[in-house]
């Protein structure tokens, strides 16, 4: 019983550490040739108030974030941004980086419900 026990803890700690999270993308990107579209979905019974967009680096020119049906965030150069707005988890989210007119850089992003 004494040696069920560690194994287990050790277990759940594993487990844990690399679950894939659904309401959560984080990623670099270094190769500005392509869009990239992530979706992002509310787990059920959960409470969501607010998404987050955090974004370091820099790029050469301007860049897009845009979501489906708002606005697009346009930035360009040294870029330390963190935007956050109201979600309730009614719906999923699709966010689209788009790198527009940049063609090298290197970005952090995290998107998160």
């Amino acid at each position: 019983m004494k040696k069920i026990i560690p194994v287990l803890a050790i277990f759940l700690l594993i487990s844990c550490g690399t679950s894939t999270r659904q309401d959560r993308k984080k990623f670099t990107v270094t190769d500005f040739s392509n869009i990239r579209v992530d979706t992002l979905i509310p787990y059920e019974n959960k409470s969501y108030f607010a998404y987050i967009i955090k974004i370091k680096g820099e790029v050469d020119d301007t860049v897009k974030i845009k979501r489906e049906g708002y606005y697009d965030v346009i930035l360009s150069g040294t870029i330390d941004t963190l935007l956050n707005g109201d979600y309730y988890g009614t719906e999923t989210v699709i966010w689209t980086f788009d790198p527009y007119r940049a063609t090298k850089g290197k970005l952090e992003i995290e998107y998160s419900l």
